[in-house]
């Protein structure tokens, strides 16, 4: 018998997967009774249908079929800490037996205020309940926005490509820039009517969800000069990126910006969101001020909730230089295994790595050019995407189903060993086909 075709390859993938996961199958057919799509999260939904866990615990998940998977996901950057820290589960319960829900000022609150201003060089910060809300508080003063082609800022604040942007996102004005494109920013420089008008720039130092692809710092120095230039204020949105370098990716790169948006990771896996900077911004969110200057209204019912902000202060105690270092010294030493597996194989201009440190993304396709990042997939290819997502999880490894990566402070060497191996026993048997 000859070798199997990408499409019977995922058809008989497929075919599995629905027989393995009976459990999961009928929880997405009840829930899809009163849920769209039969969840409330849309990155959550895959097709025939999700995998539904029960339990999890370290760096492993449960599903309603008795199977346990290593979960190299993380909670898409926010469950840094793993799924069972004890020392953030007792911080949980201790805040707990003190009630919830205070309506008022609450004491942990200050705290990790302080904590993360001083971590990450911010002046002053607002919490919120996650890095969307973060996004659109911190742009809340702006009127004509740079954002780039790929990026991801939240729900409300997607642009898939430079021609496209979410049907869903809030009604700002928008320019859509090519992302890493240093001449495009530099010729933005020579429009009168953008340097009159342009408010603010939101930027990731890598893109996340657009396929972890890092700016060079060429790129973000040319952001600062047009943001001078221009009066405008630059947003660092760090909502994945701060894991990266102790400081965040700016304090690896050595560039301050006015603005900076967190979550995910920073309340130890609790809903969270912040956004802070210049105490100059952030002044217009003082209630107080007695200068008579403009007040902007920032309300959320849950914005500091006490299970968030005691979870934060416990997280920042156990996220130190070390710890943060080792695990994305990990993520390098994995992605540069995975790129010299496909280079073993034969498939690296089809099948490759992009990331820094913990947070990495593989890619299948036709690989472009990589300046301006216009052209860095020239076509995907969305079978064998789906067809390597199918084999992981048959083998007992947990991402995403577009490919992504997240390492925690839980993962080890071998943790790492057996997710090259299972991409191994993958290549090994479809190389063919990316060939």
């Amino acid at each position: 018998m000859g070798l199997k075709t990408l499409s019977e390859g995922l058809s008989d993938a497929i075919v599995d997967y629905v027989s393995s996961n009976p459990s999961s199958k009928a929880n997405h057919e009840n829930a899809s009774q009163y849920l769209p799509g039969g969840n409330t999260r849309s990155v959550l939904y895959t097709s025939p249908f999700p995998l539904t866990f029960v339990s999890a615990n370290g760096i492993t998940l449960s599903s309603a079929d008795g199977r346990t998977y290593l979960d190299f996901l993380g909670e898409y950057t926010a469950g840094l800490f793993g799924h069972s820290n004890e020392r953030i589960k007792k911080a949980i319960q201790d805040v707990v037996e003190s009630g919830w829900g205070f309506g008022g000022v609450g004491v942990w609150e200050g705290q990790l205020a302080k904590r993360i201003c001083e971590r990450f060089g911010i002046e002053k910060c607002r919490f919120t309940n996650s890095g969307t809300e973060a996004n659109l508080m911190a742009i809340a003063v702006a009127k004509a926005i740079l954002v780039f082609g790929g990026a991801y800022h939240g729900s409300v604040l997607a642009f898939p490509s430079v021609e496209l942007q979410s049907p869903l996102n809030v009604p700002h004005e928008f320019i859509i820039g090519p992302y890493n494109d240093i001449k495009y920013i530099q010729s933005l420089q020579q429009d009168p009517t953008l340097t009159n008008d342009l408010a603010a720039i939101l930027v990731e130092q890598m893109q996340g969800a657009g396929g972890c692809h890092a700016a060079s710092l060429e790129f973000l120095r040319s952001l600062g000069k047009l943001a001078d230039n221009t009066n405008s204020i630059l947003i660092f949105d760090e909502v994945m990126t701060s894991r990266l370098h102790p400081g965040g990716l700016q304090s690896y790169h050595g560039i301050k910006p006015d603005m900076t948006t967190l979550g995910k990771y920073l309340a130890g896996g609790s809903s969270f969101g912040c956004f802070g900077g210049k105490e100059e911004i952030m002044r217009v969110f003082d209630g107080g001020r007695k200068d008579g200057g403009l007040v902007l209204s920032h309300s959320g019912t849950f914005n500091n909730n006490v299970i968030s902000m005691k979870a934060g202060c416990v997280a920042l105690e156990i996220l130190t230089d070390d710890v943060l270092v080792k695990m994305n010294t990990l993520g390098e030493g994995m992605r540069r295994e995975l790129n010299e597996l496909c280079v073993k194989y034969g498939v690296q201009e089809r099948m490759w790595v992009t990331g820094v440190g913990s947070l990495m993304a593989l890619h299948f396709g036709e690989r472009g050019e990589e300046e301006g990042l216009r052209d860095y997939v020239k076509l995907k290819n969305k079978d064998a995407e789906d067809l390597f997502w199918f084999w992981m999880v048959g083998n007992g490894v947990y991402l995403a189903r577009r490919g992504f990566v997240a390492l925690t402070i839980e993962h080890r060497k071998e943790h790492v060993e057996r997710f090259l191996e299972v991409v191994e026993g993958f290549l090994k048997t479809w190389a063919h086909v990316l060939q």
